[in-house]
């Protein structure tokens, strides 16, 4: 390809899509949310698989009475969340497959609740967490090993929960553009519009926004010298470190 040529397809990728191109934008996202969607109830029965085997686990260490009985209720309350979190995935699933035009706030709608169960589920988790560690060191260690599968589990599903609200966000803006302005700033990205990046999602995820305050507090909190090192290595912390560290499910071994 000569220089020319080359000049010649960059200034025609800069130019704003046509109707139809703006079209298959939105198209090939309804596609994109559609599979996401589908994914993420497949990731969602495997989470559940693996949150059984740690049911199971706790099952047969427990020798108290009073400890079995708190482990089973807790885990029963974990249950009713992801029943909760199937059902709201398959709600945005069915909207996302309708051609209605309350189909996308819907879809929208369900997302943002299976959100408010999966923290309900981190923080069921977390005092799953706590009751093992009054176990032994031996079964504590087997817990970590069950406890990093479930966080990889957690870490794939979130990822592929927030790839489908940017795609949701991206079909809503193009819902809310008025019709004579569809050939207008179009992405040359025909997955998510450029202007859908991170910075225009964090809005959306509480998660982050928690994991944003928390760190701040700290920065402002520390005194002394000790303190201070301490809070120059926090202030190095992401939002997205602070989050993996929140939702981490290992207990002490020692």
């Amino acid at each position: 390809m000569t220089n020319s040529d080359s000049t010649s397809t960059s200034l025609n990728d800069s130019q704003p899509m046509t109707p139809p191109q703006s079209t298959q934008v939105v198209a090939d996202l309804e596609t994109a949310s559609k599979n996401d969607a589908l994914q993420l109830k497949e990731l969602e029965t495997e989470l559940a698989q693996a949150l059984q085997s740690a049911r199971t686990f706790g099952s047969q260490r427990g020798s108290l009475a009073a400890w079995n009985a708190d482990w089973n209720r807790q885990w029963d309350d974990i249950g009713g969340i992801l029943r909760r979190i199937s059902a709201q995935v398959d709600a945005m699933a069915a909207s996302l497959d309708s051609t209605t035009s309350a189909s996308l706030p819907n879809a929208i709608k369900a997302w943002e609740t299976v959100q408010s169960e999966d923290a309900q589920l981190l923080v069921a988790l977390k005092a799953i967490r706590t009751q093992v560690g009054e176990l032994g060191a031996e079964e504590r260690k087997e817990w970590n090993i069950i406890a990093r599968t479930i966080e990889s589990h957690l870490e794939t599903t979130h990822e592929c929960a927030e790839s489908l609200r940017l795609k949701l966000v991206a079909l809503k803006e193009h819902a809310d553009e008025p019709p004579g302005d569809l050939s207008t700033g179009a992405p040359s990205n025909p997955s998510i519009p450029a202007s859908v990046d991170r910075a225009a999602a964090e809005p959306y995820d509480r998660e982050y926004r928690k994991a944003a305050i928390e760190l701040e507090k700290e920065h402002h909190r520390f005194s002394g010298l000790k303190d201070i090192v301490k809070g120059l290595w926090m202030w190095s912390e992401t939002p997205d470190e602070r989050i993996r560290e929140n939702r981490s499910l290992t207990v002490d071994e020692g």
